[in-house]
């Protein structure tokens, strides 16, 4: 698994302060590093090249000290992994009040559609016209699962009981078009590079429709193969963008993002499990950083500006500690929205041991909400103390336990005092009154606050740095 292979190399670069750094140190290390590149399926030919390119730039700099000696190699790793999955060309960008038209292409079984509606749905929540033509005529069920997955996202699809893909692709996009969608989707039929008639079907689709980007949907388990697929679709059509599926339990997903990188083919879109949230836009830099447990504030708060959330009177909520049950709840429901709780996580920095909760307890923590009554959920959470009856009446209704009831309110108790605390402070770093509580949020999502509130200064500079570039 890629976490796992995140895990040792972020454990082997920490464990460098703890030790002397040396020549044979130095070689140690990126000899362990390259050794778990290969069990991970990645090709021995790229590893080399890679162990000599981070050689080399670690030598180029002679440093005295220890510590500084051990952050300047632990950069030298960073940037050379960045480096060694990123292809280096830019994806296409699709643009507003225009026309998109995309051709979507793969190997059969790689979530070709499901990755189709998780990228109609990306691009809906974005505000854009989206619709999905179905052009799969080879495969039993392929309407049906856009239909359902459709249903789902509230996207516009066009189908048809007409064998000849050419002419349903070029019916649906004609259709779209004359209803000025600005994104369509073309969905095909999945094919192996030997099957030369349904490459000619694929050629024929892009003939007639002459989309504006082709994207290969790739399953990230096959590998260091992903260098010799990437290249047999580029012979046949033009390939514009790479979207690797399944990446979560992939154990070959290493091998598939330097073999993809390695053709020069930009990687559009990550994607893992069936929900049509799971879908996340590739940032090599970003990758690399929640990979070694360094998160991606960035990234989180972009998926925060998608909410549908007043984010000056939530603001201020947290700010003054008001935050009712009700809030809490509508909050959370947002939360989970965006995609996975492991997946948000992963983002903040500094969470790496974590256990990830139970996803099925944390969505079954609506139930309990849902049989709140109004007075409940407008509360502070202090009726259950007291009138402890009411508890038991919720337990009913919903299911959950009391125990579960009594722990889901005092994380949310805990998340309203340490907002009103942190948001308060106008140092984030001082946070000296609140050191117990801090220690309590710590260890309850098990997550390094320091490393937290590094990268959060570091954003606000970022983001105080982009608005005086536009004065």
């Amino acid at each position: 698994m890629l976490q796992d292979l995140g895990n040792f190399i972020g454990d082997k670069l920490q464990s460098l302060f703890n030790k002397r750094v040396t020549d044979e140190t130095i070689e140690t290390l990126l000899n362990d590093i390259c050794d778990k590149l290969i069990t991970n399926n990645v090709k021995p030919s790229h590893v080399e090249h890679l162990k000599n390119d981070m050689m080399i730039r670690i030598k180029e700099k002679p440093i005295q000290t220890n510590a500084n000696k051990v952050k300047y190699i632990q950069n030298i790793v960073f940037e050379s992994l960045i480096e060694f999955i990123d292809p280096k060309t830019e994806t296409y960008k699709i643009e507003k009040g225009t026309v998109n038209v995309i051709v979507f292409v793969g190997l059969q079984g790689a979530g070709k559609t499901t990755s189709i509606c998780k990228y109609a749905n990306f691009y809906k929540k974005r505000g854009f016209k989206v619709g999905i033509v179905c052009a799969d005529t080879y495969r039993a069920g392929a309407l049906d699962q856009i239909k359902q997955n459709c249903s789902k996202i509230n996207i516009p699809f066009f189908g048809s009981d007409n064998p000849d893909a050419v002419e349903v692709a070029k019916t649906g996009v004609i259709q779209f078009k004359r209803h000025n969608f600005e994104l369509i989707l073309v969905d095909t039929s999945g094919r192996h590079t030997e099957e030369t008639e349904l490459f000619k079907e694929m050629e024929g689709i892009v003939k007639a429709i002459q989309p504006n980007n082709i994207v290969f949907v790739m399953d990230a388990g096959i590998g260091q193969s992903a260098e010799e697929q990437a290249m047999g679709f580029k012979k046949s059509v033009k390939v514009g963008g790479i979207i690797l599926t399944k990446i979560d339990g992939a154990s070959k997903a290493g091998g598939a993002l330097s073999s993809v990188a390695a053709t020069g083919c930009p990687i559009e879109f990550i994607g893992s499990g069936e929900d049509m949230n799971s879908l996340e836009q590739f940032n090599p830099n970003r990758f690399i950083s929640k990979l070694l447990g360094k998160g991606d504030i960035e990234g989180l708060f972009e998926k925060f500006s998608l909410l549908d959330i007043d984010e000056e009177e939530a603001m201020n909520k947290f700010m003054k500690g008001t935050m009712t049950l009700g809030d809490y709840y509508g909050y959370f429901k947002q939360m989970l929205s965006l995609g996975s709780i492991s997946s948000l996580l992963n983002m903040i920095p500094g969470v790496k041991n974590i256990k990830i909760p139970d996803e099925s307890k944390f969505k079954r923590m609506t139930y309990a909400f849902d049989s709140m009554s109004k007075s409940e959920l407008n509360s502070f959470g202090d009726l259950f103390v007291k009138e402890p009856n009411r508890l038991k009446r919720i337990s009913r209704g919903s299911g959950i336990s009391i125990d579960e009831l009594n722990e889901t309110i005092q994380n949310y108790k805990l998340i309203n005092q340490f907002s009103k605390k942190l948001l308060n402070n106008q140092n984030l770093k001082n946070l000296s009154e609140s050191n117990h509580l801090r220690n309590q949020v710590s260890e309850y999502l098990g997550f390094n606050f320091d490393d937290m509130m590094d990268d959060l200064e570091k954003f606000k500079s970022k983001k105080t740095d982009d608005f005086n570039d536009l004065s």
